[in-house]
């Protein structure tokens, strides 16, 4: 982060890449493949709401995954 800043992550996304091209050992690309991954964001699963539409997070609500956001459930089920 010093020394590129914001732009450090898409440098070392660069630099690995190239390396990984580059690479003819399997356990030296193995490494490299394993770095790559951890660079890589986790996605933001988001589902549609049952009841307005609005895109939001899910929660889990004991083994079943809860299919209206919480704007709409206090609107629907006030301060039950």
């Amino acid at each position: 982060m010093k020394v590129f800043g914001e732009d450090s992550l898409e440098q070392a996304r660069t630099l690995l890449t190239e390396a990984l091209q580059m690479e003819e050992e399997p356990e030296v690309k193995a490494e490299i493949e394993k770095r790559l991954k951890k660079l890589e964001l986790e996605r933001v699963i988001q589902i549609k709401c049952s009841g307005c539409g609005r895109l939001f997070q899910p929660r889990r609500v004991r083994k079943y995954q809860q299919n209206f956001c919480e704007v709409y459930m206090k609107k629907k089920f006030g301060s039950r």
